[in-house]
């Protein structure tokens, strides 16, 4: 039976890329795991006002300069 040559060169060879991918996969699934909803809620709800007001912003801006060119 004849191997693949990849699997073969693959048998053979260390992999520092694929390991080092594979601990950042393992730190940030492990990290998850300790962080909860309810912990993170608050900063999301803080990020999502800021979006709000700035979009608010952006919108009484573009309409106050919508109504200039009418005028």
């Amino acid at each position: 039976m004849l191997k693949n040559s990849n699997l073969v060169i693959m048998e053979h060879h260390s992999h520092p890329f694929l390991a080092a991918v594979s601990s950042i996969i393992s730190i940030t699934s492990a990290s998850f795991c300790l962080i909860t909803a309810s912990d993170v809620q608050p900063y999301f709800t803080l990020v999502g006002s800021i979006i709000a007001i700035a979009s608010g912003i952006f919108a009484i801006r573009y309409y106050y300069f919508a109504t200039k060119k009418i005028k």
